[in-house]
Parts: C-alpha cells; structure tokens; sequence
C-alpha cells in the first residue's frame, strides 16, 4: 500500500469546524488520530447493523486484486484466511509492484523495495493459507496508475483481464472504488474494464483500506451498496496480524529511517473482530 497523494489540499471547511468545535484539538497528531477512531467506531457500528453475515459457500474460485502488496493483508487478510479453510482457491493479483513506497531511502533503490515487498507478499500470502502459485505479480510502475496514457492502460487492462480469465473466479475483491487513493480509485477504474474484455461477471466486492483512515468516505458504500457484508473474523486474527506484519517494509521503520511508512496508528484500525464488503 502506498499512503495517498503527498500534496497537501487546502484546509477544509469540515476541518475548520472540526478544529472550532474541539478547541482545537483535532489540530494536534495525537487529536487527529482519537477522531479518526472515534469516526471508524461510528462507521463500524452503522456497518454491523446494516450488514449480513457472509459465508464462502459456493465460492469455489476468489481472486483479489491488490494494487499494492499489502492491501490484500489489511483490508480482507482474515476473509482470505476464512475463505481458503472453507475450501476456496484465492489468487491474489497484485497489480503494482509497490517500488515507490520509499522513495528518497538512502539504503534501499527502488528496485530493491520492489523485490523486497514482492518477497514479503510470499510470505504473507503464506501466513493466510494462500498457495505461492496462485500468485501473480503484474508489475506495473508503483505510483503511476493514476496518470498511465492511452498505451499503458490498455497493456494494464490487458494484463489484468488475463488473470481474470485463467483464474475464472466466482468473486473479486478490490478495494472500494473512492478509497482515499488516487491509486486505488485507478485500480477500481482498471479491473472494471478488464471485466468486460474478459467477459467474465463474478461477484465484485469491495473492501475498505484507506477509507478506514477517513471513514466519512465509507458512508456512501453504507447507504448506497446493494449488499453490505461481514466476516467475524476472530477465528482468524492471529493469521491476519503474521500477514500485516510480514510486510515490515510498511509497517516497521526501514533503517535508517526511524519512522514507517504507514502514519502511526494506521494499522491498529485493521484489528478489529470484523471485516466488510460491499456489494453493488
């Protein structure tokens, strides 16, 4: 997973009224993040009562399309878990090759984070459960799904709806289509073209990753999705948290650097009991 774009928008109106209403307070780091989980609190109760049970019966093939390695791990790890003790064959496409998530490292090249974040994807997909051979690394420019040209987003869809058609899966999970992510926004925008070259119609499931660190993003899947679904997936934590961690490029300072990647308190929102999907 790559954080969103480094820009800095101009500072909100809700933020402004946020900041008046708090003293302030949601102006500080350590304010910010209590209201970050006070939000996904509220979101995660109004998704519970919305929600219905999902079971993976009659999912005989799942393929998930990660545009980075470790979206697959945060945003559906213990489902993925679930999924594979219930019998189902899940692949796991990925579709960047996630070099772009240090970029200034003054150890590590480019080259090397991709080759270590492809490495970590192994073992993470191990920890769920999930075989090395139903693993596809698609390789395409970590950072640029956003901004590729005619050209390179008809390779990307090509590529993608190749995967699709050897995998032929029952169900494909992605990120939510409005994540927080110009990458993964891309992503949704990719594999739905890449449905229809494929001419496949598997079930489409979208999970949060991003939206989670903004969870006024996930009121418009809550109100607006077809279906709504949960996995309890306590069964399956401590396969989740070996996964997430196995990606200590992300989650742990890459020395020399003292901080992660990932803002702090960023992962501890993916350790709930439960996991989401929206179908539309």
């Amino acid at each position: 997973m790559n954080t969103p774009d480094p820009t800095s928008p101009p500072r909100s109106t809700l933020s402004r009224i946020t900041g008046a209403i708090t003293l302030g307070y949601s102006d500080s780091p350590g304010g910010r993040l209590l209201l970050r989980r006070a939000a996904s609190r509220a979101v995660r109760l109004g998704l519970h009562l919305r929600s219905r049970r999902f079971s993976p019966e009659g999912l005989g093939s799942v393929l998930v399309l990660a545009p980075h390695p470790d979206d697959e791990a945060l945003g559906c790890g213990g489902t993925l878990a679930l999924f594979v003790q219930a019998g189902a064959r899940v692949h796991v496409a990925y579709l960047t090759d996630g070099g772009a998530s240090h970029p200034s490292h003054p150890v590590f090249s480019n080259r090397e984070i991709r080759d270590l974040r492809r490495e970590e994807a192994r073992v993470g997909a191990g920890a769920l459960g999930i075989d090395r051979s139903h693993l596809s690394f698609l390789g395409l420019e970590d950072g640029r799904l956003a901004s590729l040209n005619t050209e390179e987003t008809r390779q990307a869809v090509a590529a993608i709806s190749r995967v699709i058609a050897s995998v032929a899966p029952d169900a494909v999970l992605l990120p939510c289509r409005r994540d927080g992510s110009s990458e993964h926004d891309a992503a949704f925008g990719l594999v739905t073209q890449s449905l229809g070259l494929a001419r496949r119609r598997p079930r489409l499931l979208e999970f949060p990753v991003w939206s989670w660190w903004n969870p006024v993003l996930l009121i418009r899947p809550l109100l607006n999705s077809r279906r709504v679904w949960r996995t309890d997936t306590r069964a399956a934590s401590e396969l989740k948290a070996r996964a997430v961690g196995s990606y200590g490029s992300q989650v742990l300072p890459l020395a020399p650097e003292t901080s992660a990647v990932l803002p702090p308190g960023f992962v501890a929102m993916f350790s709930g009991s439960e996991e989401y999907l929206f179908e539309c």
